[in-house]
């Protein structure tokens, strides 16, 4: 797997200096707690900070990267004149190859000029005045504080911090996610037991899959990367557990019942907690005199009072 190596240097404390002394002058602005990533409508938080620029994956890096200008009271809503475009491509964007996995400053947040006038529309855009670490240029990124999944950075004060908190951590991981891992020696499919246990030893920039990567180790000394989104995955199945989440479902369930879960296997007799953990919220229920079912699209499951009586 080939990684980027997040290097910082004492511009990381002269960053948080700068945010510092910037926010004593709001004593509403709180200071960045490096904490999150994505801070929202918390946006002036930012300042001070470093960013560092993510990849794209390969089918978008022709496209480039969107948001970039130069002149923020030129932005055009809809499409930019190239001449306000920072390292523009012939798609009006920034250049892959220019900024991909780039440093930026951020000197200042402002808020959208229309926002005064009309809230509802520009309420939520602000732009990020940065300065290019290695080259000095100044610019300005698009930020919308209501799309996550549009932020393009990873800020280094919440890379250090997720390190130190990541470090030592024991997991346990299902079965779907191990299945498309790869031994990072080997570069072949994972050989892996349900239910074991996982150590964090590090966390990096996987250049594989754009984003940052728990590196896990196994008590054989076996070493895979998983996403480190996985931690914060609130919607759907969960699809990794602490140790100690582990060890309480374990006794809560049987080990039997919580390896089933790893798998994303049903069967008679299992609790509704215990499907809600394998195979997430049912499309339906249907209620039927006694009996209720629960609609998935990998079947339907009948239960009477707490416990699975049928599948089809």
């Amino acid at each position: 797997m080939k990684k980027i190596v997040l290097i910082f240097s004492v511009v990381l404390l002269s960053a948080t200096t700068f945010a510092q002394k910037k926010n004593k002058q709001n004593v509403n602005i709180l200071p960045y707690d490096s904490l999150t990533n994505f801070l929202g409508k918390d946006v002036q938080q930012y300042t001070g900070q470093e960013l560092f620029l993510k990849g794209l994956d390969k089918s978008s890096q022709k496209y480039g990267y969107s948001g970039f200008i130069l002149k923020y009271k030129k932005d055009d809503d809809i499409l930019n004149d190239e001449k306000n475009i920072y390292k523009p491509n012939d798609n009006y964007n920034s250049r892959y190859e220019d900024v991909a996995g780039k440093y930026f400053q951020v000197l200042e947040v402002i808020r959208h000029p229309k926002a005064k006038t009309n809230a509802g529309d520009y309420g939520d855009e602000y732009y990020l005045k940065l300065q290019e670490k290695a080259s000095g240029d100044i610019l300005y990124y698009k930020y919308n504080a209501d799309a996550e999944y549009t932020f393009p950075f990873i800020v280094t004060g919440f890379f250090v911090k997720q390190k130190q908190l990541q470090a030592g951590k024991e997991y346990v991981i299902s079965d779907d996610i191990l299945k498309f891992s790869r031994n990072l020696a080997t570069g072949k499919a994972l050989t892996f037991t349900t239910g074991q246990t996982w150590k964090c030893t590090d966390l990096t920039m996987d250049n594989t899959n754009n984003e940052l990567s728990l590196i896990l180790q196994n008590k054989g000394g076996v070493k895979t990367a998983i996403p480190y989104s996985l931690l914060d995955n609130n919607e759907g199945i969960k699809k990794i557990y602490t140790a100690a989440e582990a060890a309480t479902l374990t006794k809560k369930y049987n080990a039997n019942n919580f390896r089933r879960i790893l798998q994303n296997k049903i069967r008679v007799g299992m609790t509704k907690d215990m499907t809600l953990l394998a195979w997430g919220e049912p499309t339906e229920k249907k209620q039927n005199g006694n009996t209720e079912q629960w609609v998935y699209p990998a079947g339907l499951l009948n239960f009477r009072g707490d416990k699975i009586v049928s599948t089809k």
